[in-house]
């Protein structure tokens, strides 16, 4: 959800509510005068001491106002539970007051309870169904619950109140775009824009809602007049450079990455697009640079290993290919296609033992996976026994569904120099 201001200002309007302007009495500290103390000890940032003193003045007058007053600290402090449980004693004492139930149903919300939210609100809503904050905060709420259609109804209802308001265009095609619904994200996006041209946040919204559309030329004009407004933008540049790496523009995808990474040089997803960009540009070299840098950025981003294992495989380096790949199945030792590549990879280095075994973990658990017994089948042929060998690919290629994969095994079989038996 969207936090309210309840700030440091909100806390301080306490002492507003209690009728003084500061502590005069001489004898006891009366409860309103403890909630000025504990207001003051919150502006200048002492929690504990304001907690005391909210504490104190429930302790001599257990009214609603002191319980609200209270809540209103543990939402300013971010404890939302602590703020849900004062409002029920505001609720106990007073059933109708529907800016305590909405204020908890708040609190339920962004303490992981949208559901609780969603009832509380509901409340509110029955009894004034033009409630503003109920309407926007339930909307969050259902968002919480992936109830993007029920979050986009309430968003609706505001927008048809402030059809003039960008913001509540942009809010509802968060909405839908969360919930998949592109061309009603896309319409909203464009609406806020329309409203308010220099929304950068509709404008970036609307561009990836336009990839989803798979509309990459409206996605390329959307971006490309982020750039120009933000040409120290490094996600419009990171988006625009990835637009381009689709549409094999790899010079300017490349260009992009360079600007992105001078504006964040930490950022391990910058060099491992820049090391795609120039993998597929045959610069393996620099691919390789750009892949050891993100690697040293995010040591633990598995797809980073695996991407470059590509590139060591094509610059026949297997056995470091095999060491990046050996990483990833660390955290996936069962993965059925590591495991496949990293037995082909073993073949190519003349391991033949090694990718028996990565072919036979295949195969324990599917004793039909054709890619893994024609794997075995090349390593036993090559190991020195063709004919056993040949025997694996020619089940393999019976498995096999696709031609271009049948092929690909009659290749394999052609190369240890024996056919199937008749």
């Amino acid at each position: 959800m969207t936090t309210p201001q309840l700030t440091k200002s909100t806390i301080a309007a306490i002492v507003a509510c209690t009728g003084f302007s500061m502590i005069t009495s001489a004898g006891a500290i009366t409860a309103d005068e403890y909630t000025i103390k504990a207001a003051q000890a919150f502006k200048e940032g002492k929690r504990s001491e304001a907690l005391a003193d909210f504490d104190k003045a429930i302790e001599l007058s257990p009214k609603p106002a002191h319980y609200r007053n209270r809540a209103a600290f543990f939402v300013a402090t971010k404890q939302w539970d602590k703020a849900a449980a004062d409002y029920d004693k505001v609720l106990s004492m007073e059933k109708s007051d529907l800016t305590s139930l909405a204020n908890r149903g708040y609190a339920y919300g962004e303490g992981g309870h949208p559901d609780k939210a969603i009832a509380d609100f509901d409340a509110v809503l029955k009894l004034q169904p033009d409630n503003e904050k109920a309407l926007r905060y339930r909307a969050f709420a259902y968002a919480a619950l992936k109830k993007n259609e029920e979050a986009a109804a309430d968003f609706s209802k505001l927008v048809e109140k402030k059809p003039n308001d960008p913001a509540l265009y942009k809010e509802r095609g968060d909405f839908y775009a969360a919930g998949q619904k592109w061309p009603e994200a896309i319409a909203d996006y464009s609406k806020a824009l329309e409203l308010n041209p220099k929304d950068l946040a509709a404008l970036s919204a609307r561009s990836l809602a336009y990839l989803h559309s798979n509309d990459k030329e409206k996605a390329q004009a959307d971006l490309n007049a982020m750039v120009e407004a933000r040409p120290n933008d490094a996600e419009a540049l990171q988006q625009r450079a990835q637009l381009d790496y689709d549409a094999d523009q790899f010079d300017a995808a490349i260009a992009d990455y360079d600007k992105a990474i001078a504006l964040k040089p930490k950022e391990a997803t910058l060099f491992s697009g820049r090391a795609y960009a120039k993998m597929k540009k045959g610069d393996k070299a620099g691919s390789l640079a750009d892949f050891d840098q993100a690697i040293a950025l995010d040591p633990n981003n598995d797809a980073i290993y695996l991407a470059r294992s590509y590139v060591y495989e094509s610059s026949g380096e297997f056995d470091k290919a095999v060491d990046d790949l050996t990483k990833t199945l660390a955290k996936k030792p069962d993965d059925k296609d590591l495991l496949d590549r990293r037995g082909s990879l073993y073949v190519k280095s003349n391991k033949f033992d090694d990718a028996i075994a990565d072919f036979d973990k295949v195969l324990a658990a599917d004793p039909n996976d054709f890619e893994a017994i024609a794997g075995k089948g090349e390593a036993i042929a090559k190991k020195g026994d063709p004919r056993a060998g040949a025997d694996l690919l020619t089940k393999a290629e019976q498995l096999a569904s696709d031609p271009k994969q049948k092929q690909e095994i009659q290749t394999k079989r052609r190369a240890i120099g024996i056919g199937p038996l008749q």
